[in-house]
């Protein structure tokens, strides 16, 4: 089968096309034969070594997300069955497949059931990003009107699920991007105002917005360039949740100045909110929901074949993509 795989830590150029045996599920696991994987920036952070830590093993296969079909169970899975079609999500640890591939052999607990009504490329697209969505709009603070969320990098593929799942919820939506091209699509999905942080600074502009209030939440995946101002943006009692590092490692905090403002400071990882099978599949359900009812629109800027891995990997990088990138296999 073809597969991506990172020969070593280091720049895109590092991922090459590589042949390899069609792998055979174990006990408790179900062979997918993947349509299509999600491209997202942690699979950028692997691939340079920045994540986990330590950084996983070369070479490796990128990728935690993808969708397809069931082709072969092992022994003991009565999760799914062959023929079902599926999403999935897949740890980073060491030593485990992913979806640069044409073919995964996953535990079938991480198997996410595909309604009739969701496409392969909306459960690529929707998975890892969704599931993300859904916990963050309900698992810290009671979004709704009166609210107020500050969302950073509102115009990438998370910040589009974010924006528009907030503003559902009734809440003022504030949103950051780098471009007046960025800013609109924002608006157009549902922020009520768009910060370009190239021209303005952001924290003055959010305390305006909210006569010197703050943001109730701030939901923060830049990291370095961005998390010293949102102390200043968030309201008191405040919550800011801190889910990525697109901007850079950011430096150390003292935990001792949160008790300033009564500010609360939330590490976010998706894995420790899909811990479980049942857990999974709520939040998938919902996400699913969402998308049926029309008020989550999915926002796939490009897919492109699994060959051209590297362009989808530069493209996140460059940070002028919108929306999700996917791999069609």
């Amino acid at each position: 089968m073809k597969t991506i795989q990172a020969t070593e830590h280091g720049a895109a150029d590092v991922l090459k096309l590589i042949e390899t045996e069609i792998p055979q599920p174990k006990l408790g696991q179900a062979l997918v034969k993947i349509h299509y994987a999600g491209v997202n920036f942690i699979d950028v952070a692997m691939r340079r070594g920045w994540y986990p830590n330590p950084p996983v093993p070369t070479p490796f296969i990128p990728g935690p997300e993808g969708a397809g079909e069931v082709i072969a169970i092992g022994e003991g899975v009565t999760e799914v069955k062959v023929g079902d079609r599926v999403s999935f999500m897949q740890e980073e640890e060491a030593g485990l497949d992913r979806a640069y591939a044409e073919y995964i052999p996953i535990a079938a607990w991480k198997l996410i059931l595909l309604p009739d009504d969701i496409s392969f490329e909306t459960a690529a697209a929707m998975t890892a990003q969704g599931l993300t969505t859904h916990y963050m709009m309900n698992d810290f603070v009671r979004l709704e009107p009166g609210k107020t969320v500050l969302i950073h990098a509102a115009a990438g593929g998370m910040g589009l699920n974010l924006v528009q799942w907030a503003k559902h919820l009734g809440a003022f939506v504030i949103g950051t991007a780098s471009s007046e091209h960025k800013a609109q699509r924002a608006l157009a999905l549902g922020a009520s105002e768009i910060i370009n942080y190239t021209q303005e600074n952001f924290v003055e502009r959010v305390k305006k917005l909210t006569n010197g209030k703050g943001a109730d939440l701030i939901i923060d995946g830049v990291g370095k360039t961005t998390l010293p101002g949102d102390f200043e943006a968030v309201a008191t009692r405040g919550h800011i949740v801190t889910y990525g590092i697109a901007g850079g490692m950011p430096d150390n905090i003292n935990p001792f100045d949160l008790l300033y403002r009564s500010r609360t400071l939330h590490g976010a990882d998706l894995f420790d909110y899909i811990a479980n099978r049942e857990e999974r599949i709520m939040r998938a359900n919902a996400v699913w929901q969402a998308i049926r009812e029309g008020w989550l629109k999915p926002q796939i800027s490009q897919i492109f074949p699994l060959e051209d891995a590297i362009a989808a990997h530069q493209l996140i990088e460059d940070r002028n993509n919108m929306g999700k990138i996917l791999l069609k296999i």
